[in-house]
């Protein structure tokens, strides 16, 4: 009898870029899950990559991740900027729909096929749960795409990178910020969420200073009190210029790993806290109490009062000044958790706290916090220029320096040639680096006073004011007259340059996407004003015909003046004896 031969599907052989797409998708992945799992999410394997029809609409996510009662349903992609419009648009329907009834979702979750039942802890009910949808996009969701969508958090590599550091560093400490990211509150998360009247606030024993002696601005209130790490790591925040905020605002550093070691081998090996202070600001709502509970007031004590300081519970509430090691050291997890735990509730740290008068805004509130940052740190040898300068940007905003960095900031946001193009963050490598740019390029080019090139011919009636009298809407309609102008000129030079070649890449040979080509375009630009040349893209278009076959590369960086006079000279000179009309403002 003849043998039946057994058919063997053959493994489909996958081409190199194939096979280099499927690894970065893996790398994507696992640097995410890995995130979330340090802190304090657990995954639900067989919820992943399982399509399910839910009031209607059939679709799936990646990844489920559930930590209390809180769910992520995480997507991720590696799709091209240039496509991920249409990757993300097709999901709005089911977003929504699971946005806007989401105890629905978690009983329907719990069945077939996505089966979530034995992963929920059996106290929450269906209507305790908080389910956030995450979408992971390794490259970049324009803004506004992201406000097109308002029913996903937007979890960005940087910001991926940024919690990746955070969580190696401070452990599962880290939950406290992710949760903020996520937008849960305090309130509804964990076992609050389940109690009927949770307490809204918790008081800790200190001291109130009249506010005479303060020598801070009237109706300022000056606290000192005691409190244990565990309570502060759970309502702190710290504005990091690598975090996930928006970037208006940011200034810390990151915390370093390094020293938070270092202090936690202190608290190991010696079991007791730091003597000097923590300095922080406390949120709206915090009340000083006398021992009859009644509010006390500052203005109208002579002396250093006992009090209790009544904190409202909430997470990312107390801003942090100075003093984030000291706190994070007592983070929760790592080799040490066993002797550090019952620190981290019986010790307690001296905190000098700030609460703000009723009225200040939160741009008043930024601006007194960098300050007194500054002020703190201006004589420490770590603290660098660059911190000085993004502190400066937003204490100082009418500075040339500040402007310049305004600028960069509305061009790099925007939708132009320049776009997602400089870094944003420390780990950023891949893109332009600021500092030249700002120094050598755009300084020049938009100093806000006579003979500034593009305030010259920049028509509005706050023009000769703004600075002196410090009118933030007329600064900020400079900087986008001036981010607009720029656009402009760029946009026209990159019309006649080879695509493939703009690009920050740094495989790409002869890309034109460096500080030296960007400062020497910048600078052909301000001689093209001087000279009168007005800023119009069809005008300018015409101009730089023949600028693909311009010896970029043959520039070194320090000779990007020399490129700046080359460029205008040759391409940009003949348009000089035109007419200029004045320049409406931005």
């Amino acid at each position: 009898m003849a043998k039946i031969k057994k058919l063997v599907k053959k493994k489909k052989v996958l081409s190199p870029e194939e096979k280099a797409t499927r690894s970065l998708q893996r790398r994507h992945k696992n640097e995410i899950r890995a995130t979330f799992a340090a802190a304090g999410f657990s995954r639900v394997d067989g919820a992943a990559d399982k399509q399910f029809t839910f009031d209607g609409v059939t679709s799936d996510f990646d990844d489920v991740f559930i930590m209390e009662n809180v769910i992520v349903l995480a997507e991720y992609t590696i799709t091209k900027e240039s496509e991920i419009s249409a990757h993300i648009k097709p999901k709005y329907i089911l977003y929504e729909k699971i946005a806007n009834h989401q105890a629905d979702f978690v009983a329907f979750a719990k069945g077939a096929p996505l089966n979530i039942a034995d992963s929920l802890d059996s106290k929450y009910q269906n209507e305790n749960f908080r389910v956030i949808i995450v979408y992971c996009s390794l490259n970049t969701v324009k803004a506004e795409l992201k406000e097109q969508i308002p029913y996903a958090k937007f979890l960005d590599y940087s910001v991926v990178r940024y919690f990746k550091l955070l969580t190696r560093t401070v452990r599962l400490s880290a939950r406290n910020e992710v949760l903020a990211f996520l937008g849960v509150s305090y309130s509804e998360f964990g076992d609050r969420a389940i109690m009927s009247n949770p307490p809204s606030r918790e008081p800790f024993p200190g001291s109130v200073l009249p506010e005479s002696h303060s020598n801070f601005p009237q109706g300022f209130k000056v606290v000192s009190f005691y409190i244990d790490p565990a309570a502060l790591l759970s309502r702190s925040y710290v504005l990091r210029r690598d975090g996930w905020r928006e970037r208006n605002g940011l200034y810390q550093r990151m915390i370093i790993r390094r020293k938070i070691e270092s202090v936690r081998k202190y608290l190991v090996e010696h079991k007791r806290v730091f003597v000097n202070n923590i300095i922080v600001t406390l949120p709206d709502g915090t009340k000083v109490l006398d021992k009859n509970d009644d509010t006390i007031d500052p203005a109208e004590i002579k002396k250093t009062q006992a009090g209790t300081i009544s904190i409202p519970y909430d997470f990312n509430s107390i801003g942090l000044i100075d003093g984030q090691h000291r706190v994070f050291s007592y983070y929760e997890g790592g080799s040490n958790e066993k002797v550090i735990a019952p620190l981290r509730k019986q010790q307690n740290l001296l905190v000098t706290g700030i609460i703000y008068p009723p009225g200040v805004t939160s741009d008043e509130k930024t601006r007194f916090e960098a300050s007194l940052f500054l002020e703190i740190n201006s004589n420490q040898a770590n603290a660098k220029s660059e911190l000085k300068q993004a502190i400066n940007q937003i204490i100082r905003p009418f500075t040339v320096d500040s402007i310049a960095r305004d600028v960069l900031d509305k061009i790099n946001n925007g939708t132009g040639a320049l776009a997602d193009k400089f870094a944003r963050h420390y780990f950023e490598t891949q893109y332009i680096k600021t500092t030249s740019v700002v120094s050598y390029g755009l300084r020049p080019l938009v100093r806000p006073s006579l003979p500034g090139p593009i305030f010259s011919r920049w028509t509005d009636p706050d023009k000769d004011t703004f600075i002196a009298t410090e009118n933030d809407a007329a600064r900020k309609r400079y900087v986008d007259h001036c981010a607009n102008q720029i656009s402009v000129f760029v946009a026209a030079a990159k019309s006649q340059l080879p695509s493939s070649l703009w690009t920050t890449d740094r495989k790409i040979k002869d890309r034109l996407l460096t500080p030296t080509v960007i400062n020497g375009l910048i600078g052909a630009m301000r001689q093209a004003i001087e000279a009168g040349v007005p800023i119009d893209f069809d005008v300018l278009r015409n101009a730089f015909l023949g600028l693909d076959k311009f010896p970029f590369s043959t520039y070194t960086s320090s000779r990007y003046t020399v490129m700046s006079s080359d460029i205008y000279a040759q391409f940009i000179a003949p348009l000089a004896a035109a007419p200029v009309e004045n320049e409406v403002s931005g």
